[in-house]
């Protein structure tokens, strides 16, 4: 059985070979304390420094950087799996409520005045905006108070959600120039569609984040606990 001091020399070991996501340091300190100690009980004579040395050549030249880009994949794929479980569910009864109420409430907005379609699209996608990242600072903000790294706010997904919004933004002069924001009933519809549809992955983004959150805080409590 390894010492906490080993332990700790094995994490810092991992940070030593470019392993700094704190979730992957993780799962790989208790592979090689596994491996170690099989090394060391094969050979009483290999010191702990020794064995660790031993079992790291077995990961080949590449050494941790193969099992970093796995774990990088098995990340953006479990994240997208949560952000679409989280989507589907808002078109489930009753949640699916919501998104027929957002529809009526634009497609209202918008039949009123086109200046106030505009106004009320604008609107909503900026407060949208500093929500998602209010939210995603308060969590970034947590995380820095561990001290470490974790692999699952590093999903390309997040910077792309950030950036969404400057989509609609640019695509305004788009709108006006194919008459998207014309007053008719088909033309207000689909941008209340789209609109609503937009508002609906905000939800899920949060519910995402929250969801991120407490799941980091319950696999690690050793270093959240601190953090709180």
């Amino acid at each position: 059985m390894l010492t906490k001091e080993q332990i700790e020399y094995l994490f810092a070991f991992c940070r030593q070979h470019f392993v700094q996501y704190y979730e992957v340091q993780v799962e790989l300190v208790d592979h090689l304390a596994n491996a170690v100690e099989i090394e060391m009980e094969n050979d009483s004579k290999l010191t702990f420094e020794k064995a660790i040395e031993k079992v790291h050549r077995s990961f080949g030249v590449m050494g941790f950087a193969p099992l970093v880009a796995e774990k990088q994949k098995s990340a953006e794929k479990q994240s997208g799996m949560l952000f679409w479980k989280l989507f589907k569910a808002q078109f489930k009864w009753p949640k699916v409520v919501t998104f027929f109420l957002l529809v009526a409430l634009f497609f209202t907005l918008f039949s009123a005045d086109v200046f106030m379609a505009k106004l009320v699209l604008l609107g909503t996608i900026l407060f949208s905006w500093i929500s998602h990242l209010i939210s995603l600072r308060k969590l970034q903000k947590l995380v820095s108070g561990t001290g470490k790294k974790f692999l699952i706010l590093n999903v390309s997904w997040f910077s792309s959600l950030i950036l969404f919004p400057t989509y609609f933004v640019g695509y305004s002069k788009f709108f006006e120039e194919t008459g998207l924001l014309n007053h008719t009933p088909y033309n207000i519809l689909a941008i209340s569609i789209c609109l609503s549809l937009y508002i609906i992955i905000i939800i899920t983004t949060f519910q995402a984040l929250s969801s991120i959150k407490q799941t980091l805080i319950n696999n690690y409590p050793e270093v959240f606990s601190l953090a709180e």
